[in-house]
């Protein structure tokens, strides 16, 4: 009797250690997930983290004895949570989709302190700082001299990632603002108090007007505040 309940028991070890060697890992397939999204992120992106969602532990897929064929569902990936398609094609072929989260992480403008709406942006006011891309669905910018002259939309704390919603036009001179009148004549470099008399982009040509003189002139934006002209 006891024989027989040992040879049972061996019987049920042996069938269990079969039945198991059927059945697909499926850590397997996650980490088939987690290695195609890290080559396919790391073509564009070099700070990234790639979470794989479990998958539910009473799923019994046959094992697949080809290679698993993990499908993205973009060329271009993007931040966020992903359904990514895991397919056997072997000779108990199957599907399955898989969750997954994807963090790409990059340096991005950012405010150093607390401004005021309508603020034309300086470089003091601004840093480069690393961020999730996906907590910045409405856009962001990668160098300072992208937003360096344009204006606040709304006031914005210290630390906020800019967007091109939360910013006016490029234009870095405005109708109305007090501006640096610069003229280079032979070795000197004039500067004279003026306005703007129009909106003007960086190189643009604009009229503006001498306090001192109140002639109306034409001159090239340089930068934020500041009108070259030529006598």
């Amino acid at each position: 009797m006891i024989r027989k309940s040992w040879w049972s028991i061996g019987l049920w070890c042996w069938m269990t250690a079969i039945s198991a060697a059927s059945i697909q890992s499926l850590d397997e397939i996650r980490k088939a997930v987690a290695t195609e999204l890290a080559s396919r992120i790391r073509q564009d992106h070099q700070n990234y983290d790639i979470s794989v969602a479990p998958l539910d532990p009473r799923l019994r897929l046959p094992y697949c004895d080809q290679p698993l064929h993990v499908a993205l569902p973009h060329r271009r990936l993007q931040a966020g949570w992903l359904s990514v398609q895991v397919r056997c094609g072997g000779s108990h072929p199957w599907v399955i989709y898989v969750k997954a989260k994807v963090r790409i992480y990059r340096q991005v403008a950012v405010l150093t302190q607390d401004l005021a709406k309508g603020t034309l942006l300086q470089p003091g006011h601004l840093a480069l700082r690393q961020r999730d891309l996906g907590d910045l669905r409405r856009g962001y910018f990668t160098a300072l001299d992208e937003v360096v002259g344009r204006r606040l939309r709304r006031s914005l704390p210290q630390g906020y990632a800019l967007n091109p919603q939360a910013l006016t036009d490029n234009k870095i001179v405005h109708r109305g603002e007090a501006v640096v009148i610069r003229a280079r004549i032979g070795a000197l470099d004039v500067r004279m108090g003026g306005h703007a008399l129009m909106d003007g982009s960086q190189g643009q040509r604009i009229r503006v007007r001498n306090d001192r003189s109140k002639r109306v002139v034409e001159g090239i934006v340089r930068k934020p505040g500041e009108v070259w002209v030529t006598f």
